[in-house]
């Protein structure tokens, strides 16, 4: 018979015979003189005809304890798992306002750049210094009325009194 068959009870019956008229002895020396009597199949004490079955019955009973475990681990992957969509939704939505912030300042951008561009174009230096010196009357400073002062750690400078008129 091979080892992965299972032995019906003919075939048990035929495997006690045998094993009845022949005995198998390992090594050199006969270690009994006699053939050992195997206990017929009826004599045997009466095996389950599933032997597993009652490991596999009590690995499938659950206790209370390991049940609660269970329970307590699904609701924290649970959780775990809301908690990962309602950030993804934040994200999301996060990215779409930050898409239009970005559309709004580019808006701005162009627009200040259309406003400098034209401040530019009206600052025509020639026609400041026209409307400064005809319309307005003023004149450059003459060498007399620069005053010049020397610069200290600070750049700036401060004014503390009056600037005299003369």
């Amino acid at each position: 018979m091979t080892a992965g068959k299972r032995q019906t009870s003919r075939g048990a019956a035929k495997e006690y015979e045998r094993r009845q008229h022949f005995y198998v002895v390992e090594g050199s020396a006969a270690r009994e003189l006699a053939p050992r009597e195997l206990p017929s199949p009826k004599e045997r004490p009466r095996e389950e005809k599933h032997p597993g079955r009652r490991t596999k019955e009590r690995a499938l009973t659950m206790s209370p304890t390991f049940v609660m475990l269970l329970a307590f681990a699904s609701a924290l992957m649970l959780a775990v798992c809301v908690h990962y969509l309602q950030v993804r939704v934040s994200v999301y939505a996060k990215m779409g306002s930050v898409e239009v912030l970005e559309e709004e300042l580019k808006t701005l951008t162009d627009a200040n750049e259309a406003v400098l561009s034209r401040i530019e174009a009206a600052s025509d230096i020639n026609k400041i210094y026209k409307i400064a010196t005809e319309e307005l009357g003023m004149v450059y400073p003459e060498d007399s009325q620069i005053i010049r002062y020397d610069r200290t750690e600070s750049e700036y400078v401060q004014q503390y009194e009056k600037i005299p008129e003369e």
